[in-house]
């Protein structure tokens, strides 16, 4: 961070500007996600203390250029959602650019970089196992790996054996169930045979 910079912000990031965004958008955003977004950004509110109330508003800088924040980006990129982090890194930009220059002269960076990484990442697999683990593991799943690379779910009543294979998720899902009778057992399989 450059001595003497000058970054005087009077709206918060996290509250004032994402926010603002995510409660604008909210209509195409599926829930989970947009839960899942605010959680990042509050996490990393709290481990690069970049709030302008008690924090250090530059070190916006230093979440922008983060792990933390491309692993944001790949989730939003495997939900065909970058848009939204574009609108919020956008607005970052504009609202700081008076007040903040080299907050918003990161946020401009970062911007054209999102912007033009989708193209790239077409040219890859659709999906990629790490996103995948990722984007679970977010939603609450334990989850793991195996030796194979397939990622594993055991959760009480659920196993799940998950991989990509020529950019295509390939799943194999376990369900654990009772059936008092016979009749029982032979619907609930008949029920998982459709699907």
């Amino acid at each position: 961070m450059a001595e003497g910079a000058r970054c005087e912000p009077s709206r918060d990031f996290l509250r004032h500007i994402a926010n603002k965004v995510i409660s604008e958008n909210t209509a195409k955003i599926p829930i989970p996600i947009i839960n899942d977004i605010r959680k990042a950004l509050g996490r990393a509110e709290d481990k690069y203390k970049f709030s302008i109330f008690g924090g250090n508003p530059l070190r916006i800088r230093d979440y922008l250029k983060s792990q933390d924040f491309m692993d944001l980006v790949e989730q939003l990129s495997a939900h065909q959602l970058t848009w939204v982090l574009e609108k919020i890194i956008e607005a970052l930009a504009d609202e700081y650019s008076d007040t903040c220059p080299p907050v918003a002269e990161e946020a401009k960076r970062i911007l054209e970089e999102i912007k033009k990484s989708p193209k790239e990442r077409k040219d890859r697999d659709k999906m990629d196992q790490d996103i995948i683990y990722r984007t679970l593991k977010l939603h609450g799943y334990k989850v793991e790996r195996d030796d194979s690379g397939s990622i594993l779910i055991d959760e009480p009543g659920i196993r799940a054996r998950i991989r990509v294979v020529n950019g295509v998720i390939e799943f194999q899902i376990c369900r654990l169930g009772r059936a008092s009778t016979l009749e029982a057992l032979l619907a609930r399989l008949e029920k998982i045979r459709e699907l």
